[in-house]
């Protein structure tokens, strides 16, 4: 991938060249002026014609332009009709914005059942990238959890169009931490890490099956978190995922970690009961204390916000490079699960009967939550934002991800509620759309995507709005295009179709299989 932009761009610049440049003409004496110049017309497999361009990358906005798609590639931007095109599909721009597709950076799309109609709904709400953060089976949820080799196999038929989805960008394990049975066996076990020589054995054994990152919990004994770290650093192997309990934000990025997910830790960490509360884990871990009270926490951190604590833990995640995926939808969830206009999102519709009833379960679990704490965990929400925008004003890589099939998660749609959260917290709407194109692609190391410039991989969207001015309009998708291939409004309803389609199946055969046991009567 990498040097074919670089081909196709010289094609470019050729290309147009032998438009604008005439044959060269030996003097002669005569008076009959030369006949004007053929302008050679530049092949294209796609035209889309007169539209305006956002190109987060570069943070410009170029009106009335041409952009031109061929082999899957970005080929020029161009003034409109100043280049004679003969294109083999013409989409007329006019009035409409051109960006980069979006990248979700923390999503499980590997759910065996909810696969497909997952990967559907993401590409009709213009997500054209994922990092998946657990893909992976283990030996206990093979069953419900695709394996590394069934994702494996969907990121190539996406990439060959045989499957309908965004590109599988980044794939790493499931979450490894210390909490779990000694007496796992087989593969399990190396999920399984609490002590540094297991550690150290499960860094090699992901590293030898080609895991591209490493995702830990937050539930690790601390030697054994710091060995991990040492291995994967060793082996340029990268570690994401949640902060282990005794350790701050600030902590983890010095020792390694290359981003931190969800809006909890650091809101916790810029207060004075950060310490506090990772002290009393500490001791509690040598049987020196009980464990501190983790209901009170939301209201303790908001209570002891320190801004000076808040910057010294996000001077140390720029020092480190270390990058940061709040998900704010998770958070929203804990304080609004009690909340009826939240419970019935018309977005349900999208999602079967299985999953409604593991939400829902989620959700009266945590609606049991008192008035007195439901309030704490809306400021601690709102803390959230308040550090996200330090963090982006830090210098901190803020990145788009929305653990989709989390609850009440939409995959693709919620995309869109995070981008306005990020909004909400402060960022600038091009830095919004950085964070959902530009930032992530720079993270994964992908010069190709995140950007629309000639030599970058078609992977575009088409809006009827301007995010610009209203970020809410990042969902007016008309048009989606990735890796050069046409999904237009009516390729991304029929998606969208199919997973109605599917819900109402599942819907009917549980329903039939309630009243087969007697448990519809």
């Amino acid at each position: 991938m990498t040097h074919q932009p670089n081909r196709i761009a010289l094609a470019a610049m050729a290309a147009l060249a032998a438009t604008t440049m005439g044959c060269a003409t030996t003097p002669t004496t005569t008076t009959t002026a030369p006949a004007a110049p053929t302008r050679a017309a530049v092949g294209a497999d796609l035209l889309v014609r007169d539209v305006r361009v956002i190109d987060p990358e570069r943070r410009l906005v170029l009106e009335h332009r041409d952009v031109l798609v061929r082999d899957g590639m970005i080929l020029a931007i161009e003034p409109t009709d100043s280049l004679a095109v003969a294109a083999a599909k013409v989409i007329d721009g006019s009035g409409k914005t051109l960006l980069p597709g979006y990248i979700d950076m923390h999503a499980h799309v590997g759910y065996a059942m909810l696969h497909q109609p997952t990967l559907s709904m993401m590409l009709a709400n213009g997500i054209t990238g994922v990092r998946d953060m657990s893909a992976d089976c283990r030996d206990d949820e093979g069953g419900m959890l695709m394996c590394r080799e069934q994702l494996l196999d969907s990121r190539e038929k996406i990439a060959n169009g045989t499957m309908a989805g965004p590109d599988l960008l980044s794939l790493g394990t499931a979450k490894i931490d210390s909490n779990r049975g000694e007496d796992i066996t087989g593969r399990a076990a190396l999920y399984r890490v609490a002590t540094p020589d297991q550690a150290r054995a499960a860094v090699a054994a992901f590293d030898a099956e080609g895991m591209e990152f490493l995702k830990v919990s937050q539930e690790f004994m601390p030697d054994a978190f710091a060995a991990l770290l040492e291995e994967a650093a060793a082996r340029n192997l990268r570690v994401t995922g949640h902060v282990p309990m005794m350790y701050s934000v600030g902590e983890v990025a010095a020792m390694g970690m290359a981003s931190i997910e969800h809006a909890r830790d650091l809101p916790l960490d810029c207060s004075g009961h950060g310490s506090v509360y990772r002290g009393a884990i500490a001791a509690a871990l040598k049987g020196e204390a009980d464990w501190p009270d983790r209901d009170a926490m939301p209201g303790l951190a908001r209570n002891s916000f320190d801004p000076a604590l808040c910057a010294d833990q996000l001077a140390a995640m720029r020092a480190a490079g270390t990058a940061y995926v709040p998900t704010h939808l998770t958070r929203e969830m804990d304080y609004r699960a009690a909340d009826p206009a939240y419970r019935d999102d018309p977005r349900l519709a999208y999602i079967s009967a299985p999953q409604r009833g593991f939400w829902d379960r989620d959700l009266d679990r945590t609606a049991q939550a008192s008035d007195d704490q439901r309030a704490d965990l809306e400021d601690f929400f709102d803390l959230g934002l308040r550090t996200t925008r330090m963090a982006h004003e830090a210098g901190v890589a803020v990145m788009v991800g929305t653990d989709a099939n989390d609850t009440m998660v939409f995959p693709g749609f919620s995309y869109h509620d995070e981008m306005a959260h990020l909004a909400a917290a402060g960022l600038s709407p091009m830095d919004v759309l950085r964070a959902a194109t530009t930032v992530p692609a720079t993270f994964l190391g992908r010069a190709d995507l995140g950007g629309i410039a000639p030599g970058k991989r078609a992977d575009f969207l088409l809006l009827s709005g301007d995010p610009l001015a209203d970020i809410d309009d990042s969902d007016t998708i008309s048009l989606v295009v990735q890796r050069g291939r046409i999904h237009d409004r009516a390729a991304l309803d029929a998606l969208l179709a199919d997973v109605r389609a599917f819900v109402a199946a599942t819907d009917a055969a549980m329903a039939a299989q309630d009243a087969a046991s007697g448990g519809g009567q």
